[in-house]
């Protein structure tokens, strides 16, 4: 709240600075209002006003001259720096840097037209009450620029309606910190009709929950598109009532029927079924969604390299979501590594520990070898990095 006061001191300060009173305009043009002259002179007192904007924009918004021409037309009410001085001062004094200030005024120019005491900071006010910090605020504004737009009367209950539906504010401040525009879908004609369909599914409670936190503007999706998802969910054999059906939902939403059939394509050049396809994807729904590339070398790999048969992955589709570079290949060969030590015999066929969590798998795998085998942690520490580095994911 500090802030705003400051900020109100500096206004003050601002208003008190006369503008110049343009020159007066000579009796005669004065008396022939209709005149040719005076018409070429307003057209060229507004071609003035357009060019005195178009290179504040530029100046001090970062604008291109064509974007800065184009917003200039929008904003004919300034002659001064002083009106959009303020809103900069202001935006800044908030936490704005140079990158979202454009980001702003590109998408609503005439925010710097807008009285900074009764229009701007009654907004950010507003939001502050609901508990944001001024950061939370700056990507809030920044992600959903429309709040410059609409009174807060009309945003904060829609702020609000969203901080219940996640269940948290720390879930809202995330979701707009990701920059995902959200605040401009109706909740009446779109947001609760979409959360009463999938209620109808059986999502309500822990799955909606899921949903939410791993994708939630998924309840903004259209609702003929979320309609055909459930439809190809069910079409798949993936009932209402399975603990399946939200994640399955979720991963068609990435994958389109086109991409799916490729996918399929796919995996039945190393001999799986339709069938076999259809069950891998039950079990483990995410899995198409990788790019074809990736999944072709990880299925080479684990069958060239691994020594696993096609029809062993097919029944464990988990495998295909791991990373290639950071789990699979580095894992793989320390436990080749341990075996040709006359170790780990046991685990030739098991995915166990694949599946370990990354504390544990080290725990068992590196650890517990360390005084026999001193080389396995720079080993395993070698290959995640050269393969990361390779994949470009360092």
């Amino acid at each position: 709240m500090k802030r705003l006061n400051h900020f109100s001191f500096f206004c003050k300060t601002l208003s008190s600075t006369r503008s110049p009173r343009p020159h007066e305009a000579s009796l005669p043009f004065a008396v022939l209002h209709y005149s040719a002259s005076a018409t070429a002179a307003g057209a060229a007192s507004t071609t003035g006003k357009h060019m005195f904007m178009a290179q504040y924009l530029v100046d001090s918004c970062g604008f291109d001259q064509k974007k800065a021409t184009e917003a200039s037309k929008l904003l004919k009410g300034i002659q001064s720096r002083q009106q959009p001085d303020s809103v900069l001062a202001f935006l800044k004094s908030y936490g704005f840097d140079d990158a979202s200030v454009k980001r702003l005024v590109h998408y609503f120019p005439q925010c710097l037209l807008l009285d900074v005491e009764k229009k701007l900071a009654p907004k950010f006010r507003a939001f502050e009450d609901l508990g944001f910090s001024p950061s939370d605020v700056v990507h809030l504004v920044r992600s959903n620029p429309d709040t410059t737009k609409v009174k807060h009367e009309r945003t904060v209950p829609r702020i609000e309606f969203w901080q219940d539906l996640l269940g948290s504010k720390d879930a809202l401040v995330k979701l707009f910190k990701s920059n995902y525009w959200f605040l401009g879908y109706s909740i009446k004609k779109k947001i609760q009709p979409n959360l009463e369909l999938l209620r109808e599914c059986g999502l309500d409670g822990p799955k909606l929950a899921s949903i939410l936190r791993n994708h939630p503007l998924f309840v903004a999706l259209k609702a003929d598109f979320l309609k055909s998802l459930i439809s190809r969910a069910e079409d798949l054999g993936v009932q209402r009532t399975s603990g399946m059906f939200h994640r399955t939902l979720l991963a068609l939403s990435m994958v389109s029927p086109e991409k799916f059939k490729m996918q399929m394509e796919l995996f039945q050049s190393f001999g799986w079924s339709e069938d076999d396809f259809v069950v891998a994807f039950q079990k483990c729904p995410s899995f198409p969604n990788g790019s074809s590339a990736t999944l072709r070398r990880k299925m080479e790999f684990l069958i060239n390299e691994v020594g696993y048969a096609s029809s062993y992955i097919a029944i464990r589709p988990i495998l295909l979501i791991m990373s290639l570079e950071r789990r699979l290949i580095p894992r793989h060969r320390i436990l080749a590594t341990l075996k040709s030590r006359g170790h780990c015999e046991s685990d030739y066929k098991v995915t166990a520990y694949m599946m370990l969590s990354e504390a544990k798998f080290v725990e068992e795998y590196i650890i517990l070898y360390k005084d026999r085998y001193p080389d396995l942690s720079e080993l395993y520490a070698s290959l995640k990095h050269t393969n990361a580095s390779e994949s470009g994911l360092q």
